[in-house]
């Protein structure tokens, strides 16, 4: 019982610091109680992934989970989500959350090859390609001048070698890119 009087205490005397220590999982259940769908992992898409405007693009996301990414970008104005993912457990609920929303096509793709995010460039023209794919962003590397050229890029990068050789390989191939550290280990690459 004095637990629970000392929170009810914090919350009445410091509602604002209660906010901030919880403000993720606010967001996660409210999202959730309105029928969206919450980020993965209960991660802070604002700080993850908003570093541009998503406003009438078509959006390549690659390690697309459940659909929380895209449900994401297309709250942000994203006309069109590509959303490309290779757990057949994830695909499976990300067909389910977008069956009736013509804007997000489902792909089931395992992205272990450079080829295959070079054929989806391709097929779909995307203004932006959203990469989290577990390691194998060092596909990229891979990729021609020509598969780059006009697209704007968001990856995530877990260790800082990976990090350093994308920075490398986009500056080389005349792109600008910001970076921004979202936890202790993983950096987000914003290429443009």
């Amino acid at each position: 019982m004095n637990k629970l009087i000392k929170k009810i205490r914090t919350l009445t005397t410091n509602p604002t610091a209660v906010y901030y220590k919880y403000k993720g999982k606010f967001k996660y259940i409210l999202v959730k109680l309105l029928g969206g769908i919450p980020p993965i992992y209960k991660e802070d898409y604002d700080r993850h992934w908003n570093f541009t405007t998503f406003k009438n693009k078509v959006i390549l996301d690659l390690g697309a989970d459940y659909g929380s990414t895209a449900y994401y970008f297309l709250l942000k104005g994203a006309s069109r989500i590509i959303a490309v993912e290779g757990d057949p457990q994830l695909e499976k609920k990300l067909k389910r959350n977008f069956q009736e929303d013509k804007r997000v096509i489902c792909v089931n793709c395992f992205i272990d090859e450079t080829k295959q995010i070079s054929d989806l460039i391709l097929r779909y023209h995307p203004d932006l390609i959203k990469v989290d794919i577990e390691g194998n962003e060092k596909l990229i590397h891979g990729l021609f001048s020509g598969d780059l050229k006009g697209t704007e890029w968001l990856i995530e990068a877990h260790t800082e070698e990976l990090y350093e050789s994308l920075k490398r390989f986009f500056v080389n191939n005349q792109f600008k890119v910001r970076s921004y550290q979202y936890t202790d280990n993983l950096k987000i690459l914003h290429v443009f």
